[in-house]
């Protein structure tokens, strides 16, 4: 009997023990906006998966934890590569040595040459993401539906767009909802813990800079003319204006947009319908000029001369306060480019940053 009950306690004993060697599949945390799932691979494994609604209002099953990602173009990546993130593969927009432009954004960026380019955004190709077997693919939400149904036959596709957010919007306070559509980027490649890091530095640096120059920053009005490649300025329509983290940053600083701005992004005169943008003659651009005016650039080049002339008689050409600002952060909308903003309008009201010089 004796022998018996040993040689069941001994059985019962290799039971548990084989037990608690067996590794179970654990799914990452799910965000607000997605549930975690799990899905039996082609191998017999069990993958961990989640549910993720798109800006399609789709209902999309991606992996968990995706190790092969390919993302759009430049604003669709810098949402995870300014939380240090290195993406699979990406197309581009606007400019094909997408690197510099990530990396001109600043923040906790890593080494991003690995990344493989697989066309233009419009035109991706196709063959060559195929053969890259991808495990997620994030796409634009106005897309072609012939490029999505193609993507969505090779891997799993969100159509997201990184401007807009369903749930909320840009302009919401500090650590709401403005974050939300970055959040839902980060919890993807998981790094939202970077995030929430990102948010809290922003807000802390929001609060020393208001506490610093707290008596000047209501009384002063400020200007955003952006200017692209054929150098001539234009201003945005209320919808993107919205989006914009320059737009994000002053509302916090408390400084007053010029209500000349105000009532264009308003009214949206001349905006093309498809860009929500308008080009301005340069006969109105002293209509334009605040106390600070910021002028954003894509690149290193310099402002156009003529431009510059016209603005020699205005007052913030007199008091030295017209500054050319990197576009590509400031018409962004991820944290890392309201901290650099911020950092930049410090340093600007410290007197350390140079003005775009004299104008007699």
């Amino acid at each position: 009997m004796k022998n018996k009950l040993t040689t069941l306690i001994a059985t019962v004993l290799a039971a548990l023990l084989l037990t608690a060697c067996v590794v179970q599949p654990v799914a990452a945390p799910a965000s607000d906006d997605a549930t975690a799932d799990s899905t039996a691979a082609d191998n017999g494994e069990e993958i961990a998966t989640r549910i993720v609604t798109d800006d399609l209002g789709r209902e999309v099953e991606i992996p968990a934890n995706p190790q092969k990602v390919v993302f759009a173009d430049e604003e669709h990546a810098s949402m995870v590569t300014s939380l240090g993130y290195v993406p699979y593969a990406m197309a581009w927009s606007y400019q094909e040595d997408f690197v510099s432009t990530l990396e001109g954004i600043g923040g906790n960026v890593a080494d991003l040459s690995p990344i493989i380019s697989v066309g233009e955004r419009n035109q991706p190709n196709v063959e060559k993401i195929l053969t890259l077997e991808p495990d997620l693919i994030v796409w634009v939400d106005w897309a072609e539906e012939e490029i999505l149904s193609q993507l969505e036959e090779i891997a799993p596709t969100l159509a997201m767009n990184p401007r807009h957010d369903v749930g909320g919007g840009y302009d919401i306070g500090p650590g709401g909802p403005r974050y939300s559509k970055q959040r839902i980027y980060a919890s993807i490649v998981g790094l939202e813990g970077k995030l929430d890091a990102q948010i809290a530095e922003y807000e802390s640096l929001l609060a020393d800079v208001k506490e610093r120059h707290g008596d000047l920053l209501p009384n002063l009005e400020w200007t955003f003319l952006d200017t692209g490649a054929d150098f001539i300025p234009h201003m945005y329509d209320l919808e993107l204006f919205a989006t914009f983290a320059y737009n994000a940053v002053m509302t916090d600083l408390g400084m007053t947009p010029l209500q000349a701005m105000v009532d264009a992004t308003e009214e949206g005169f001349g905006f093309e319908e498809n860009f929500g943008y308008a080009q301005i003659s340069l006969e109105v651009v002293p209509d334009f000029a605040a106390d600070v005016l910021f002028i954003g650039r894509y690149d290193d080049l310099p402002l156009d001369d003529q431009l510059l002339t016209v603005l020699s008689n205005t007052l913030p050409a007199q008091n030295d306060q017209i500054y050319q600002v990197d576009s590509n952060v400031w018409t962004y909308h991820l944290v890392q480019a309201e901290i650099e903003i911020l950092r930049q309008v410090d340093e600007i009201l410290n007197g350390g940053v140079e003005n775009l010089g004299d104008f007699e």
